[in-house]
């Protein structure tokens, strides 16, 4: 029987918030349903309905969630797990994210080195560096450190810790996230041909989520006399200046309908006709995932980590992000919108690929590391 331990801030059993909270809740209840001896160590437990709560060994509570705001206070956290932990002989301890090293680290968001490459110009970079430097040198210290393993999910992320960081290929094994399949599906994939066809993307942070590349994507499609609407999950809309007089400057108003935040992401994926994501940076994409479970074409940037999964015009579209990056992504919605007869099967092709990535082959493989 192994014994486990996972160190994580913020446990959740439901209403994920994040990607790294599912793979997390996933892990602790295939191992318990495994029946193994699994604790917990995290600064709070959020659920609703507390059903893999009493099936947990023990749970201990160290530190307050605002603390991982602050390098130095991560630190105390996880020196506390260490001296709780020190006489406990588990097999393995997992961690998330960027942190102090105790064994295998399960790693989802880029470091903040990659994000000070491409904050922008000479000046952005000294400003982000200044305004960052204690967590930059902090997650440079805890990489050097050296995990057992370190759990990915992307290529696009193990290449990025290796170039930066000068890590060991060996030390990575990259495992993509997950979906869960509809509860209601329809094989049939057919446009609604009485509206005007429907690109949907999920920008809360607007200009890393490719804002920006998008609007000017669409403005070309526009001056071309294309039809078409978009809607962009963004609360801050109205508050961005910048994004209001793009808006005016390439008279996109009227074809946009921006969106609050959304609790049921399914209703989002039912309400459009492709999802677009052109992020400067993601680790994965897996609103693009969860798009294609639902039958939705995906267009992603060649910086996204989902883009791994795709075939170009087959089962997806990925974008050149390098070069031209509004001219490329218009490139691919004119194609979607040129070749409405492909639209059933490329939605098909998206859903089944879809279906390869699912919980239980998830854990199967993250185990399988583990043996």
């Amino acid at each position: 029987m192994k014994k486990l331990a996972f160190v994580i801030n913020v446990f959740r059993e439901d209403n994920f918030h994040s990607g790294g909270e599912r793979v997390f809740y996933e892990l602790v209840n295939r191992a318990v349903n495994s029946e193994w001896v699994v604790d917990l160590y995290c600064s709070s437990y959020l659920s609703k309905q507390n059903i893999l709560k009493p099936k947990i060994n023990k749970i201990s509570f160290v530190g307050h969630p605002k603390d991982f705001k602050y390098p130095e206070k991560i630190e105390k956290f996880y020196d506390e797990v260490k001296n709780l932990i020190q006489n406990e002989n588990y097999d393995h301890v997992i961690s998330e994210n960027i942190s102090p090293v105790i064994d295998i680290g399960i790693l989802q968001g880029h470091s903040l080195l990659h994000y000070k490459n491409f904050s922008g110009k000479f000046l952005s970079k000294i400003l982000f560096t200044l305004k960052k430097h204690k967590y930059i040198n902090a997650q440079k210290k805890w990489l050097e450190q050296g995990y057992s393993k370190i759990i990915v999910p992307s290529n696009t992320l193990k290449d990025e810790l290796k170039g930066n960081f000068g890590l060991n290929e060996e030390k990575f094994v990259v495992i993509y996230p997950c979906v869960d399949k509809p509860e209601v599906h329809s094989d049939e994939y057919v446009l609604n041909i009485e509206r005007e066809f429907v690109f949907g993307i999920s920008a809360p942070s607007f200009s890393k989520k490719g804002g920006n590349v998008f609007l000017k994507s669409i403005y070309l499609l526009k001056k071309n006399g294309y039809k078409f609407k978009a809607k962009i999950i963004y609360p801050k809309a109205k508050k961005n200046l910048k994004l209001q007089f793009l808006l005016f400057k390439y008279g996109l108003k009227d074809l946009i309908e921006f969106l609050p935040h959304q609790e049921n992401m399914q209703n989002f994926y039912n309400s459009v006709d492709a999802i677009v994501m052109p992020s400067l940076m993601e680790t994965f994409g897996l609103v693009a995932l969860e798009g294609m479970i639902s039958g939705k074409p995906a267009i992603v940037s060649s910086f996204c980590g989902v883009s791994e999964i795709l075939q170009d015009a087959k089962n997806g579209f990925i974008f050149d992000m390098k070069n031209n990056a509004s001219e490329n992504l218009s490139e691919k919605l004119i194609y979607l919108l040129e070749n409405r007869g492909k639209y059933s099967e490329l939605s098909k092709n998206a859903y089944v690929i879809a279906l390869n990535y699912n919980w239980q082959d998830f854990c199967d493989k993250f185990y399988e590391v583990l043996q």
